[in-house]
């Protein structure tokens, strides 16, 4: 990458980073997902299947969660680059953190919301028997 011009360098960084966007929506979309389909199918689902939603979910956070780290690793790279030739762009501190957060604390509470569904259908049918 070193012979790159630093135009072309810094379109490669902006397509990275909109690519991590899109990952982002993408979890955000599949985790609304999941969420919706263990509420809708609460009292359908057994817990096996509950089981498998969860791990099959966890597998493809895990999958979008890795593709970040890589393409972070690129835009790393190409920002060493451009700071050997003197053209350093001010990063965006809160950007990535918050993603990170929002990424962790949102896949957990998918995960959960599958469980929880189950245990409060469970609860309401005692109340209602």
């Amino acid at each position: 990458m070193e012979s790159i011009d630093a135009a072309a360098l810094l379109e490669l960084k902006f397509m990275l980073e909109s690519s991590i966007d899109l990952q982002f929506q993408a979890w955000m979309a599949l985790s609304f997902a999941v969420i919706v389909a263990s509420y809708t199918a609460r009292e359908d689902l057994i817990f096996k299947v509950r089981i498998v939603v969860a791990i099959i979910y966890a597998m493809s956070a895990y999958a979008l969660f890795a593709r970040w780290m890589t393409e972070i690793v690129r835009i790393n790279e190409i920002d060493e680059i451009l700071l050997s030739r003197d053209l350093a762009l001010l990063p965006v501190w809160y950007a990535p953190q918050a993603r990170i957060m929002t990424y962790l604390f949102g896949s957990f509470l998918t995960v959960g919301s599958v469980f929880y569904f189950s245990i409060n259908t469970v609860k309401n049918a005692d109340i209602d028997a």
